[in-house]
């Protein structure tokens, strides 16, 4: 056994000799893969042998080594390396073609131009489209890769393209210029490009550019006429439609908008003329505009920066040149007007709209800005307010701290405050019948004074005679009571109306007033003096606006002397002084004012025409130099030089002099103006108001014999003179001075303790304090206050105010308020159709004159006659004017407010500058109807079709709103709602917000829910560039991003039809002839679309140097046999010299190889004399599951076997795929060094086998010897 043992390792040896030498053999072969003999031990034995000697080895297998070779570089581009995995497929020739695969990549190329190996063996690659994409994976489907010599026929260039950069510095050329080929003066600039006929001949192709315009502010475009000639000949474009990015042809409307599908077929359809357009021709865009009114010049009344005053109060109307207009005086004075139907509006023929101004001092701008507010409040969305049982009555209840952390009420029960009753602004009725917020907040406000009053007097409400005691101690206002006294209503025609009454001058009287103060009973009191004065005379520039003021003194002036000027050089030197008597009189005069009245045999006023009859302040009072019984008084008047005038006691009316302005008591007329923070309208009862002030407005509870008792009033009208007339000698009656309503009170109207306001961000209520008048120090003594619905148990009522449980207590220690919840108005519409936004006012501060817009653009347009109008579009129109007034002011009843060339109404509004004569100012609204802005919200995270419950959990229930600049913090209510009530809830109170300083409400907003896309979209009522929208809400309902909306102001051209040399429009007829003669078919022309055609050889670039037109090819005529297409679409015109930088053609003579590459990716590119670059292929590559499983055939190649799997194909560079490297070989990966090493091995083992078998020859020879 010995023996074969040894043999068995002599044989493995040698095996192992071979494989070494063989790999050695090959160290220069490409792509040789080495290989390596695996040898395994021989061992047998028995079940019942437990120790057994190995009987030798045997050779296991001979495997290949698959390691990357070296790479060597080559300068032929057909030898190729495989940069990693993979192998390339070759293939056999004959009737049953064999592929085999190798690592060996010097290929070369056949006769027939195939690349095959040296063994003549078919290189494989994929087959590409045009774009070089694979189109089959398969080797079923792999082509034989093959080199064409030549590729190719003659083609005719069918297509220029010009990618120049034409320089936008260069001048324009005189208009003319005549263009000269031969002569560069006549043209900007050049580029040439050989070009072929169909026999592949060459021809020489010029493009000549010529500037004909730059940019100017009417057309800011760049134009170029442009000609074409081929070896010297012009050739001329075709007439070429116009068509967009799509090649589809373009038509265009009336306003040069562009479309390519016509809204009615019928208007183009074929066997038509129509009129030529041509797409440089359509003129500049400008935007749509809507009808424009200009007023007259009212530089007189508004010129740099003059002011003028509006006011709304009756008996102020006098005062205004509408009075003086209506009572016929030529030359009217002053710069007051009328506030009141102020002017008459009427937006697209949806009926007239009388408008008021709210009373104010106003520039220009701030009136245009007042009168586009109350226009678009006239003709907006917002709705009355309407209060039912549960709205109507709110309670205000002070409180104190009890000392445990809670406060305690007023033990007499809160005041109670009906919001439906009656008030100075608003009947019952009218309270019921709903209010505008304006006039709410008035009433609300005149409504909580007065029952915070009356919760003091005796039992009969506001006015009643009495006090409430237990009422006083409770609210601690012992000390504080003043007495208010009203006069009757002011007859309007004591104003006066039309002419002075006859016993009047100047529109002045006197009136007395009994004042009983403290305790004291019986007895007339203290005597004061109510001054009402009408100035008629324009004095100061001011006239016809009654005041009154309050007066502690009223004196008869000495007429028979100790009047003058102080002389020279003494204290009051220049200074007027004169006697009044003592009596009456005091030594702390501060003011006199004098009022002069007629009397029996009197007939001058020297002394009021001297000092006028308003407050002079008296500079000294002494009995020095006086008459018995006088004091001289020292005015402050300068006399500028003139004597003290003559008084004639026998002839001068006699002097009333009024002194001390009243400590105790005040006088004003009772209106709301300026009384609710925001509200500029004001309401006017037309009575005097006399109430106590200072120290005599301290009155306790106590004082019960100066309350209302007849003979104990403690303020009454009484008559001025014995004969019981006013001071004029008038009747009481004629001031409203002959009746007059007492009340007790504590809270001054003018100043109110509690102030109702509105949040117009935050849509709701307000109630602040005036801690000055209830906090602590004020004798009041009150810790907090609180307001509540009186008939909720629970939740908040139609306004916004919290149920009683509900409601916060507020400190009066702070300036923080009570807020409601935000409401919506719940009556009806104010503009109950016809509704419309966005109206303009606009004042010309250089011009000085107004313009009003209508809001809306857009001419009439019938259905289909123009892109986008699908429906009949109304024309936007404006018409304005303003009812005929009476002499108080009052619309007359005969003023229909007829229409006539955009004038309405018979009335006269100097401070607008209307009515204008005619169609004078006005201008029609043009184009098309603007668009609104939206902003469309995300999908919802919620299917919104479904109930969800909106809570204020992370604020979801409030959404942030801004629209035209206006902003809003809507709160929801909590509730079920779906995405249609949402939606709905969303628009009601978008469209009552309202700018918090101008007031500018918004109106016209429309919210939706899209079922389809579950998300909300929001649109604006207003249109134009103006128009804008933003919503910010929870992101569960998509609006957590919600891009702004911008509205767009449609732009409009004018194109202009092509004309020929004599400037005649030109058309096309039905036969396609360009002609100006169309009488063959003048009936069968093609209205509102136009097919739009390009402008022959003609570019424009933009501002930005980009190419507008043409956008497509033009066809030019001339070559024999063929047209020419030139593509201008990669020109520019930038401000850098010219340069040709693309300039090519498609034409091409025959081409013959020229170049070869091969890419990375395997991509076999060929490359040929015409300019033809050609996609052969892509080369296969292929890889195994088991390398080592490859047959080995020779020549470094191999084929796949079960063991190795069948090939895997791809693409180099792709799916694990090496890189295919040309003009590289890939080496053998044998290592000479290691080959030599394991030979030296396997001859030292082959030696050992063999000495082993001499050995055991030897042994056995020994064996035999013996044995023999």
């Amino acid at each position: 056994m010995s023996f074969y043992t040894a043999l068995t390792g002599l044989k493995g040896a040698q095996t192992d000799i071979s494989t070494t030498s063989n790999n050695i053999a090959n160290v220069g072969s490409n792509g040789f893969k080495k290989s390596r003999a695996d040898f395994g031990d021989i061992f047998g034995s028995t079940p019942m042998q437990t120790k057994q000697v190995g009987v030798g080895t045997q050779t296991k297998s001979i495997t290949q080594q698959f390691g990357q070779g070296n790479l060597t570089t080559s300068s032929n581009t057909l030898d190729m390396a495989v940069s990693g995995q993979g192998f390339f497929a070759v293939q056999s020739g004959g009737a049953a073609p064999q592929t085999v695969f190798t690592r060996n990549g010097a290929f070369n190329v056949d006769d027939t131009g195939f690349i095959v190996d040296s063994n003549g063996q078919f290189l494989l690659g994929y087959p590409v489209d045009d774009d070089g994409a694979v189109a089959n994976k398969t080797l079923a489907g792999a082509n034989k890769l093959q080199l064409k010599a030549e590729f190719g026929a003659p083609t005719a260039t069918t297509t220029l393209s010009m990618g120049v950069n034409l320089n936008s510095k260069e001048a324009v050329l005189p208009a003319n210029n005549i263009f000269n080929a031969d002569d560069p003066t006549t043209y900007t600039a050049s580029s040439s490009v050989t070009i072929f006929d169909a026999a592949g001949v060459p021809q020489s192709a010029t493009v000549f550019y010529l500037k004909t315009q730059n940019q100017t502010d009417l057309d800011p475009t760049f134009k170029y006429d442009t000609k074409l000639l081929v070896d010297g000949v012009e050739i001329t474009p075709t007439l070429t439609r116009a068509v967009d990015p799509q090649k589809a042809e373009l038509y265009i409307d009336k306003f040069g908008q562009q479309t390519t599908d016509p809204q009615d077929p019928a208007y183009i359809l074929p066997g038509k003329g129509y009129a030529l357009y041509k797409a440089d021709d359509l003129g500049v865009a400008i935007d749509s505009t809507p009808a424009m009114i200009k007023s007259n010049v009212v530089t007189q009344f508004l010129a740099d920066n003059k002011t003028i005053t509006i006011t709304t109060d009756a008996l102020e109307f006098q005062s205004t040149r509408e009075y003086q207009v209506a009572t016929g005086v030529a030359q009217p004075l002053g710069t007051t007007f009328w506030g009141k139907d102020f002017m008459l509006v009427d937006i697209d023929a949806s009926g007239p709209v009388s408008i008021d101004i709210p009373p104010g001092t106003y520039t220009g701008t701030q009136l245009a800005a007042a009168v586009e507010v109350a226009t678009q409040i006239a003709f907006g969305d917002d709705k009355k307010i309407l209060l039912n049982e549960n709205d109507k009555v709110i309670n205000i209840d002070l409180k104190v701290s009890t000392g445990d952390g809670l406060t305690k009420g007023l033990n007499t029960g809160a005041i109670s405050v009906d919001l439906n009753a009656a008030s100075m602004v608003n009947t019952a009725a009218l309270a019921e019948a709903g209010m505008t917020r304006d006039n709410f907040l008035s009433h609300a406000q005149v409504r909580i004074n007065d029952e915070m009053n009356a919760y003091v007097q005796a039992t009969g409400g506001a006015g009643a005679a009495g006090v409430d005691t237990a009422k006083i101690t409770a609210l601690k206002a012992d000390g504080i009571l003043f007495k208010k006294l009203k006069s009757g209503v002011i007859p309007k025609t004591a104003v006066p109306a039309s002419g002075q009454p006859a016993a009047r001058i100047s529109g002045n009287d006197i009136v007395k007033v009994t004042h009983k103060e403290g305790a004291i009973g019986g007895g007339a009191g203290v005597t004061r003096f109510v001054a009402y004065s009408n100035d008629s005379t324009n004095a100061d520039g001011v006239f016809g606006k009654p005041a009154v003021k309050a007066y502690d003194n009223n004196v008869a002036a000495r007429l028979t002397g100790g009047y003058s000027v102080h002389a020279a050089g003494t204290t009051f030197a220049g200074k007027p002084y004169l006697e009044v008597p003592k009596t009456g009189f005091t030594a702390t005069p501060e003011t006199v004012r004098f009022m002069q009245f007629p009397a029996t045999g009197k007939s001058v006023s020297a002394m009021t025409n001297m000092f006028g009859t308003k407050d002079i302040t008296v500079t000294d009072v002494t009995e020095t130099g006086a008459s018995s019984g006088h004091y001289r008084i020292t005015l402050d008047f300068d006399m500028k030089g003139a004597s003290f005038p003559a008084i004639n006691g026998s002839t001068e009316f006699p002097i009333q002099v009024l002194a001390k302005p009243s400590d105790h008591i005040v006088a004003y007329f009772e209106d709301t103006e300026g009384r609710v923070e925001g509200v500029n309208e004001a309401y006017y009862t037309n009575r005097v108001i006399v109430q106590e002030i200072g120290l005599s407005a301290k009155r306790v509870m106590a004082h019960d014999t100066t309350h209302h008792t007849t003979g104990k009033a403690a303020l009454a009208f009484a008559a001025f003179t014995a004969g019981g007339k006013l001071a004029s000698g008038e009747d009481l009656s004629t001031l409203g001075f002959n009746t007059g309503a007492l009340s007790t009170n504590w809270i001054d109207d003018r100043n109110p303790a509690i102030k109702v306001g509105y949040d117009e961000v935050e849509q709701r209520l307000n109630f602040a304090s005036d801690n000055t008048q209830l906090g602590l120090g004020t004798g009041i003594e009150m810790n907090s206050y609180t307001v509540y619905s009186k008939v909720l148990e629970s939740g908040t009522n139609g306004i916004g105010v919290q149920a009683f449980g509900n409601n916060k207590d507020i400190s009066l220690a702070t300036d923080d308020k009570i807020i409601g919840d935000s409401f919506i108005n719940s009556g009806i519409d104010i503009q109950p159709a016809n509704k419309r936004y966005g109206m303009d006012v606009h004042f010309d501060t250089v011009n000085n004159v107004f313009d009003f817009s209508s809001g809306q653009t857009g001419e009439t347009i019938a259905a289909n006659r123009a892109v986008g109008v699908a429906a009949n579009q109304s024309k936007s129109d404006i018409m304005l004017g303003r009812y005929k007034l009476t002499n108080v002011g009052a619309k007359d009843p005969t003023d229909d407010a007829a229409a006539v060339l955009h004038k309405l109404g018979n009335g006269l509004n100097q401070i607008l500058g209307f009515p204008r004569q005619g169609e004078e100012g006005f201008v029609a609204a043009t184009g098309l109807a603007s668009k609104p802005g939206i902003a469309t919200g995300a999908d919802a995270l919620i299917d919104m079709q479904k109930a969800f419950t909106l809570t204020n959990v992370a604020n979801e229930n409030r959404f942030v709103v801004v629209v035209d600049g206006v902003s809003a913090l809507i709160e929801l209510p909590q509730r079920n709602y779906t995405g249609v009530t949402l939606a709905t809830a969303l628009e009601s109170r978008i469209n009552i917000m309202q700018h918090p300083v101008t007031g500018a409400p918004i109106g016209g907003a429309d919210v939706t829910y899209n079922v389809a896309t579950n998300n909300l979209v929001f649109t604006t009522g207003t249109t134009g560039d103006s128009s804008t929208i933003k919503v910010e809400g929870a992101v569960r309902f998509g609006l957590d991003k919600v891009a702004l909306g911008i509205g767009k102001t449609t732009d409009i051209k004018t194109p202009k039809q092509a004309t020929d040399a004599d400037n005649r429009p030109l058309f096309v007829s039905p036969t396609g002839v360009i002609t100006s003669d169309i009488s063959t078919f003048a009936n069968n022309i093609v209205e509102d679309f136009y097919p739009l055609f390009l402008d022959d050889g003609e570019l424009t670039f933009s501002k930005s140097g980009a190419l507008e037109s043409p956008l497509t090819k033009v066809t030019y005529e001339g070559l024999p046999n063929s047209d020419i297409t030139v593509d201008f679409s990669g020109a520019t015109q930038f401000a850098t010299p010219f340069a040709a930088t693309a300039v090519t053609q498609d034409g091409k003579g025959a081409g013959r190889l020229t170049g070869l590459e091969i890419d990375n990716y395997g991509n076999v590119l060929a490359g040929y004399s015409n300019g033809e670059n050609v996609s052969l292929g892509k080369i296969i590559l292929a890889n195994f599951s088991n390398n080592s499983g490859l047959k080995q055939i020779g020549n470094s190649t191999f084929a796949a076997t079960a063991k190795s799997g069948a090939a895997e194909l791809g693409e180099a560079a792709l799916d694990g795929f090496g890189n295919i490297m040309s003009g590289s070989l890939e080496r053998s990966n044998v290592d000479i060094t290691e080959e030599l090493v394991n030979l030296i091995t396997a001859q030292r083992n082959y030696q050992a086998a063999a000495k082993a078998m001499e050995t055991t020859t030897s042994m056995t020879q020994t064996i035999i010897n013996i044995r023999n």
